[in-house]
């Protein structure tokens, strides 16, 4: 099971270096303590449940897992109003 709560993966028609996907994922803290949101681009998508990009990361926490939620979902609606598309894994 995933602990990521939301986990949004959007990619660039015309991608720049280390930027064709945008992820955004949203979850408990590793302490529990908070929930946390995470955006990153990459040149694939990680599917890693526990990974911690080390630099390019932007990071948000939030008191409640709704309020994370809402964050990671107005944050995907940002990217897809400024041209980055909706990915969809096959198989999902």
């Amino acid at each position: 099971m995933s602990r990521f709560s939301r986990f949004h993966v959007l990619y660039s028609a015309e991608p720049k270096p280390g930027r064709k996907y945008r992820q955004i994922v949203a979850g408990p803290s590793e302490d529990l303590l908070f929930y946390e949101v995470r955006i990153f681009e990459s040149d694939s998508v990680q599917m890693n449940p526990d990974f911690n990009a080390i630099t390019g990361m932007e990071y948000y926490s939030h008191d409640t897992v709704d309020a994370a939620n809402k964050d990671a979902d107005q944050e995907r609606d940002r990217s897809l109003a400024a041209g980055w598309i909706l990915y969809e894994a096959p198989g999902r």
